[in-house]
């Protein structure tokens, strides 16, 4: 697989992830930060372990025992059986309470500047240096804004959504309160959306999959189109795929 190959691959994988997840849509900035762990490394191409995630005492999956290029860092690392399942993976190390403030990242930049801080590596120039992989996976995505792009908020007219017309999620959705915002608490939802959600294990307020929706509004920011429902907004589409149909 070549590395135009391996972006690719991966962006369609972590950018739903992102949603399933409760992220913002980061996974150009995900990709990045496997580029840097070593995206060709024999960790991550024999056993799927594109982040260099170790395994503690706790780690109950598969495991194997590998040294650094230099030989003098032999660890346990956690393995995977599949592209898809390393990447899940990845989510799953991130529920660890010490990187719960990444979910609140709205940006590429953000996120990697926050995840070398919140434990992932105590490196002060980790984020940077990850940073640096961000063009590259820009251009092979044919993203060509630069990486400092603020955040924006446009009303569009879609002709793939109308205002008034009533359609159905696709996959379990995070309400915010706000196109590309802040998830909303459960207690600030509707008794209907309630009626058809759950909440995560932090009171945030989660739309189930299949639930028809009646838009009410609809924006853009950050190449995502946003939906407004009675409740709040949920992520119609993003440039990979679409939630809402």
């Amino acid at each position: 697989m070549t590395k135009s190959e391996y972006i690719k691959k991966m962006y369609s994988i972590l950018s739903p992830m992102c949603a399933k997840h409760g992220y913002h849509n980061v996974a150009a900035a995900m990709i990045a930060q496997s580029i840097q762990e070593g995206w060709n490394s024999g960790l991550a191409t024999k056993y799927h372990n594109y982040w260099g995630m170790k395994a503690g005492k706790s780690y109950k999956g598969k495991t194997v025992a590998m040294n650094n290029k230099a030989g003098n860092d032999p660890a346990v690392y956690r393995v995977y059986g599949s592209m898809e399942e390393g990447c899940d993976g990845y989510f799953v190390f991130l529920s660890y309470p010490r990187y719960y403030p990444l979910r609140n990242c709205t940006t590429d930049i953000e996120y990697l500047n926050e995840i070398g801080p919140c434990g992932w590596n105590g490196n002060s120039k980790y984020g940077e240096h990850c940073i640096s992989h961000l063009k590259e996976v820009y251009e092979v995505l044919n993203d060509t804004s630069p990486v400092t792009t603020p955040v924006t908020t446009t009303p569009v007219q879609s002709s793939q959504w109308q205002v008034g017309k009533t359609y159905t999620t696709r996959q379990d959705l995070y309400i915010r309160d706000s196109a590309g915002g802040s998830k909303k608490d459960w207690d600030d939802i509707t008794a209907d959306a309630k009626a058809h959600g759950f909440r995560d294990e932090f009171g945030k307020a989660i739309l189930n999959s299949g639930t028809r929706v009646t838009v009410k509004g609809i924006k853009q920011t950050q190449g995502a189109t946003w939906l407004q429902i009675p409740s709040g907004w949920i992520c119609g589409k993003n440039s990979k795929m679409t939630f809402v149909s």
